[in-house]
């Protein structure tokens, strides 16, 4: 009987560690390049999501936001595509210096 308990324990634990390491999300950044002639910061973004199916477009603007010191209306991503087999986005992120900047060269709709 203890044995049993035992091991309902461990799975209660390692269901624990699951739940507690797929809230962790990695958000790098590669080919980076700052365009002057349009005032903006343009990336791909490569985002680590274990145990999540995606990551919403509004926490990626978020974070990209914080780490570029820029607003959320400045920032715009678009384009994540999903690798097979989950866990990996990739996706193409712009970051304007200023809302009127983007409001200047970005598309209306």
């Amino acid at each position: 009987s203890s044995g049993i308990n035992a091991e309902y324990g461990d799975r209660r634990a390692l269901r624990s560690f699951f739940i507690n390491m797929s809230t962790d999300t990695l958000l790098k950044t590669r080919k980076f390049m700052t365009n002057p002639l349009l005032s903006r910061k343009q990336m791909i973004v490569d985002i680590v999501h274990p145990g999540r199916c995606v990551l919403p477009i509004k926490e990626i603007k978020e974070r990209l936001a914080k780490r570029y010191n820029s607003t959320f209306d400045a920032v715009f991503a678009f384009g994540f595509r999903t690798d097979f087999g989950g866990g990996r986005s990739t996706g193409f992120a712009l970051v304007y210096d200023s809302v009127n900047h983007a409001r200047k060269f970005e598309p209306k709709y």
